[in-house]
């Protein structure tokens, strides 16, 4: 099993709870696959560089997980079918960074 940070971009014209439900299928995949999910953070609804399928808003969410590389492929078929999916950052990393982000931090503000 390898260490994966995940950033999720969902439409920002669908309603927070659809947006966190949407997030919520995402972790059971994990799970279900005997993943575990070390951290989630929701970053909120915030402004895009630029449009992506028409939409200058997204909802963020960051995830920090312990999987399997095939379950982030099974991850990005299930995403490429939801309209409301705009993005995926996928990175690989060595380990985690205990503390919380430094945009979750500004966003509780």
């Amino acid at each position: 099993m390898y260490l994966y940070e995940n950033i999720f971009l969902f439409s920002g014209n669908i309603t927070e709870k659809n947006a966190n439900d949407k997030i919520s299928n995402i972790e059971k995949i994990i799970t279900d696959n005997k993943g575990k999910i070390h951290k989630k953070e929701y970053w909120g609804n915030r402004s895009l560089a630029y449009k992506i399928k028409k939409n200058s808003k997204a909802h963020y969410f960051l995830l920090n997980t312990e999987n399997d590389a095939k379950i982030i492929s099974d991850i990005k078929n299930k995403l490429n079918v939801d309209e409301d999916y705009l993005r995926l950052l996928n990175l690989r990393v060595k380990e985690f960074d205990k503390e919380d982000s430094i945009i979750f931090k500004n966003s509780k503000k």
